[in-house]
């Protein structure tokens, strides 16, 4: 099978095995509907995903091509949403065994601007910085009490 992967005669073989991100594997509830049928709502599985796109599992086809939202569910019941929802394109559909279609889902990212440009950093001056001196050690000698030793009392 690897060696299907890398040299199979179909023109998607280049770029297999390239991918920019790995998938995680998961087993997310998830619901899909298309931006223009908010409707349709569609009940699936997210397989697994990455920062560009997602597998989900679903038991309904949508074309390729159709612009569609996904929302992920924390529970089994699609009840309560576990975050915002993502849109994105269905780019493959695949039929898989059991019945199920398999969508991949290309993520559409959004390009995140900053508000204020970033300060420019001072260039830092290290190399004309002086060296620090050695330290130097000083003894001094110290007498305590003295008593007269060594004097003669008259």
């Amino acid at each position: 099978m690897a060696d299907e992967m890398f040299f199979s005669d179909d023109l998607k073989s280049l770029r297999r095995g390239k991918r920019c991100s790995p998938r995680t594997d998961t087993c997310r509830p998830c619901v899909v509907w298309p931006e223009d049928a908010p409707e349709l709502a569609l009940q699936g599985v997210a397989m697994n995903v990455s920062p560009y796109g997602l597998l989900v599992r679903m038991m309904d086809s949508l074309p390729a091509g159709t612009a569609v939202t996904v929302q992920l569910m924390r529970d089994d019941e699609f009840r309560e949403p576990l975050a915002e929802p993502l849109s994105g394109m269905i780019i493959r559909v695949a039929e898989s065994e059991g019945g199920f279609v398999d969508h991949g889902i290309q993520l559409q990212r959004l390009d995140i601007r900053r508000k204020e440009p970033r300060p420019i950093a001072p260039a830092s001056n290290r190399g004309e910085r002086p060296k620090p001196k050695p330290a130097r050690m000083h003894t001094i000698d110290f007498t305590i009490g003295d008593r007269g030793i060594g004097r003669t009392e008259k």
